[in-house]
């Protein structure tokens, strides 16, 4: 029994001993401080042009997005032409004007950030895309909407493709409201302050290629261009998806391949790709250091695809959230309009009882459509 004991003491001293000297592992891709620029976008050669800068994330981060703010960003012509794009808001997003741009001239974009490093890209030409032919949506054996794009180009110049959508969907409030409250006081609600109704735009955030070189003739056939799964919010009420077609090169194509497989195992462009990248970005300030992205040129086609709740089946979404708790408060004898709750999480709902008179108050999730983001301005396609 003595012995026992002794053995099972010996094993839990070295289990403690071995716990104790353990250190933490920390490769070089976790710990690693590079931040890579990330630039995506492309020239629009007939409209407006936006590029997203970032930097990428180490496996270790918790932060979503590094935008890369109050840059200088310019597209250059190989003639000399300069044409500058503004800084939306300070968020990592860059906006041209409306540009109509020469498809006989070469392009490229240049940066300087906040802090002095200059990148510039290649100059490239600018491709012409052939039209969409149709967008269509299924509903799968297992709920799920799929969203093709098709199209086809007779002249086989194109044959290399890149897709990209501005995805819209409208929602509601789970209760309608008809007061709303601004400055300690209560004003009744119209058509043309109403909270009830609220619709919600979101870019895509996955890479989209395709490519006919293999075909006899440069057609591209049902490619998927978005998932959205059973009961998804989205097709709560009308949906719509604004999908948009980049003719590139090959080689942006075989680019745009590889940072495919890498975000689909990491997450997302924005992450550290493991690969070793060749794009056509150059870090004039350090030549030596990576630039995440490849620039096109083109002059894109679009074409807009809307998809109603009465279409699909099945389809329940479940709005998660807090009970809508309702709370009656005594109005002021003086101004039933006046309104001094101090909770910020409640607002009022409806008016109750006569002499005296009662406001019912909700939570403010429950009667604003804004709380769950969005706006509650219809848009001008809708």
């Amino acid at each position: 029994m003595k012995n026992s004991f002794k053995t099972y003491f010996i094993i839990g001293l070295m289990m403690i001993t071995t716990i104790t000297c353990r250190k933490p592992y920390l490769p070089a891709a976790i710990t690693a401080a590079n931040k890579y620029l990330v630039v995506d976008g492309f020239i629009n050669a007939k409209g407006v042009t936006l590029f997203i800068l970032s930097r990428t994330r180490n496996l270790a981060d918790t932060i979503t997005n590094i935008p890369e703010l109050n840059a200088s960003v310019s597209i250059e012509s190989k003639a000399g032409e300069i044409y500058d794009l503004q800084d939306f808001s300070s968020s990592g997003y860059y906006y041209s004007e409306p540009l109509i741009l020469s498809t006989a001239g070469e392009y490229r974009i240049k940066i300087i950030t906040a802090g002095g490093d200059e990148f510039a890209s290649s100059f490239v030409p600018v491709k012409t895309s052939a039209p969409i032919d149709s967008l269509n949506w299924q509903q799968s054996s297992d709920n799920n909407v799929t969203v093709f794009v098709n199209t086809h180009d007779p002249t086989k110049s194109t044959t290399y493709y890149k897709w990209d959508f501005v995805e819209t969907w409208e929602h509601d409030s789970r209760l309608e409201n008809y007061w709303g409250e601004s400055n300690g006081l209560i004003f009744p609600l119209d058509s043309t302050n109403q909270m009830h109704r609220c619709w919600t735009s979101a870019n895509s955030d996955h890479i989209i290629t395709a490519t006919s070189v293999a075909l006899r003739q440069d057609v591209i056939s049902e490619q998927p261009v978005t998932l959205i799964p059973q009961n998804d919010v989205r097709i709560k009420i009308r949906y719509s998806t604004l999908v948009r077609q980049v003719p590139i090169t090959e080689d942006a194509y075989n680019y745009w391949s590889i940072i495919q497989k890498n975000s689909q195992q990491l997450g997302t462009l924005f992450d550290l790709q493991p690969s070793q990248l060749t794009g056509n970005i150059q870090s004039a300030t350090h030549p030596d250091e990576p630039v995440i992205g490849f620039i096109s040129a083109a002059i894109p086609a679009e074409q807009r695809l809307f998809i109603d709740h009465s279409q699909v089946v099945n389809w329940d979404p479940t709005i998660t959230g807090r009970e809508c708790d309702q709370i009656t408060i005594p109005t002021d004898p003086l101004n039933t309009l006046i309104y001094t709750y101090p909770d910020p999480a409640f607002a009022p709902y409806y008016f109750t009882g006569v002499s005296p008179t009662f406001l019912v108050l909700t939570r403010k999730e429950c009667i604003d459509c804004r709380e769950q983001g969005g706006v509650s301005t219809k848009p001008s396609f809708w």
